[in-house]
């Protein structure tokens, strides 16, 4: 969860920030996300990289149906609502994909909030929202445990680095995939980078020009490859 606003938030680009309300439209529902700068500053309003990744799942980029998803720093909870969405089954033959929202205590209720609002009655029982601090309350999540990680905008603190790592690899097993997309502002984004390769195969998958956005999906690597 971020805590610390960006430079880029200066001047203009803050503006859309102060709006109470984002509203965008994904998996044919059209959804209401409530900011709060005042509160909880850059935790609590939509970046870029949260639209970025909405739109690349929504292009079919990993099947959601029948998958257990986690998503970590979630602020508002927009892309896990959206997987939620595309989740959604309409055939018995099927399960939804099941949802963890996750972020740190402090914001917990604003995203409960936002979840509880955009999304139907049906699908709510399929998206749970639960305290995650990176490195720390890992035990409360078996290891393993998600077929799909996400994370949007969640590189940003370099004292954050090794507990996200951490907490990556507690996580994931070798089927596990992992989205992660961010905008490379600064050396110490390409540094993370670079020691998520130490542990993960990691490579490109997409980049919105426009909003300067990259998509990287990660696996563990085998034993093999580390020989």
């Amino acid at each position: 969860m971020a805590l610390v606003p960006y430079e880029e938030t200066a001047g203009v680009g803050l503006q859309k920030f102060h709006k109470p309300l984002a509203t965008f439209s994904f998996a044919s529902h059209t959804i209401q996300i409530r900011q709060d700068w005042r509160q909880l500053g850059v935790a609590a309003v939509v970046w870029d990289a949260a639209v970025v990744l909405c739109t690349y799942l929504e292009m079919g980029a990993v099947e959601l149906r029948g998958c257990s998803a986690v998503e970590l720093g979630a602020g508002t909870g927009l892309v896990g609502i959206v997987a939620a969405l595309l989740g959604e089954c309409h055939t018995l033959a099927l399960l939804g994909a099941h949802v963890t929202i996750t972020d740190r205590k402090v914001a917990l209720e604003f995203l409960k909030s936002n979840v509880q609002a955009n999304l139907p009655p049906h699908i709510q029982p399929n998206a749970v929202v639960k305290e995650l601090t990176w490195g720390q309350n890992l035990g409360s999540y078996s290891p393993g445990e998600f077929d799909l990680i996400l994370g949007a905008d969640i590189i940003y603190l370099e004292e954050t680095f090794a507990d996200l790592l951490q907490t990556l690899e507690h996580l994931s097993s070798k089927r596990s995939v992992i989205l992660l997309a961010c905008r490379i502002r600064y050396e110490r984004d390409n540094n993370f980078l670079a020691m998520l390769e130490r542990q993960f195969t990691v490579s490109k998958v997409h980049y919105d020009s426009e909003k300067d956005v990259h998509i990287y999906r990660a696996q563990k690597r085998n034993q093999r490859e580390d020989l």
